[in-house]
């Protein structure tokens, strides 16, 4: 027993290891061929074997060696791999590979640079090589451009805009029309409404027009006498306005505000300007729309003139701006500044509005 258990272990043993010997040939076989496969693909790209590659129409055939250098052995790599990634005919020369002596072709003048992810992207995504990727700035800055010294801003000069189509209309109106300006004035309200707002509303008016080629309606009628009741009168004419001016863009109510001129000021240049301030009514349904535009001319006159702007206030109020999408409240500086500081600071308020106008 114990001498057939030993042969029937012995056998199973031979056996085994036979089996074992079959497996590693034919793992050392398969290793020898994938090697030279590798060896084979290699010095078809580095040209060191001297590989001819077969090319041509089917009546006709050349022999073309592929270049040497490394660069055109990593592009002829990532145009096999990656599909749409390959050279175009334009750039290959059956004689010389490339069209230039360094055999980079196209890519030595850098319109196929594979670093660049959009020519990637382009070659996977169709229709994507067709974009056009410029950058177009918010604001452009000119050579004629005012750049401050020490703490001072910078203000970009605003370039004329056209408006294209000549459809839609700004309108500006007053709730508080007989705001003016103490240092002006002598006193905070008077009905004589060239010392009051309702003279910047006509100066913003005429930029517009002149500068950037807006239609543009100005109302200067009193509506805040009393103040008490100024947004209930003033309701009607903003009805009417917008139903003689159809295909109103923008609904400007311009104030000015009652606060300190510290808080109202601002030094551009050396020179004292009127702060700008949006107030945006939030008690009606569409007070988003609003809010929306008066943020884009925060941004615009930050944009031109930072600290210009006091920014945007939301209060729970509907100030009337729920009867248009683009109705504005804007307060021009305050009280205690002077009729000339605010009318300073029109210009940058026109060109942003401008941008508005223009936007969809």
């Amino acid at each position: 027993m114990a001498k057939g258990a030993f042969f029937s272990v012995r056998s199973k043993k031979r056996w085994s290891g036979r089996k074992k010997m079959s497996r590693l040939k034919l793992f050392v076989f398969a290793a020898l061929m994938m090697t030279l496969l590798i060896i084979v693909g290699v010095s078809r790209h580095l040209g060191q074997a001297a590989v001819p590659v077969m090319t041509g129409a089917a009546d006709s055939r050349s022999i073309v060696f592929l270049p040497q250098d490394r660069q055109t052995m990593f592009l002829n790599i990532l145009w096999q791999v990656i599909p749409g990634f390959e050279q175009p005919v334009s750039g290959r020369n059956v004689n010389n590979n490339t069209n230039d002596e360094g055999g980079a072709g196209l890519y030595a003048a850098g319109l196929f640079d594979p670093r660049d992810p959009r020519r990637i992207l382009s070659a996977q995504i169709p229709y994507l090589g067709n974009i056009d990727y410029a950058v177009q700035p918010l604001l452009s800055q000119s050579s004629s451009d005012i750049i401050d010294e020490g703490d001072e801003r910078k203000i970009i000069i605003p370039s004329r805009i056209t408006n294209g189509s000549g459809e839609g209309k700004v309108v500006i109106y007053h709730t508080h029309t007989t705001e003016s300006f103490v240092p002006t004035s002598g006193q905070k309200f008077t009905e004589n409404l060239d010392l009051t707002v309702a003279k910047l509303g006509h100066e913003l008016a005429a930029i517009l027009r002149k500068t950037y080629g807006i239609p543009v309606v100005h109302n200067k009628e009193i509506h805040d006498i009393p103040r008490s009741t100024s947004y209930e009168k003033a309701l009607p004419t903003v009805k009417k306005l917008l139903k003689e001016n159809y295909g109103t863009k923008i609904l400007i109510d311009l104030h000015r505000d009652g606060v300190d001129k510290k808080i109202s000021t601002a030094q551009i240049n050396g020179q004292s300007m009127g702060r700008i301030l949006f107030v945006v009514g939030s008690r009606h349904a569409n007070w988003q729309e609003n809010y929306e535009k008066a943020m884009f001319l925060h941004n615009v006159l930050e944009e031109m003139a930072p600290g210009i702007s006091r920014g945007v206030r939301e209060r729970p109020l509907v100030y009337n701006q729920h009867v248009h999408p683009g109705a504005l409240l804007i307060e021009v500086g305050g009280h205690e500044n002077s009729l000339e500081e605010t009318q300073r600071v029109l210009p940058l308020l026109a060109r942003a509005i401008a941008l508005l106008y223009n936007t969809n």
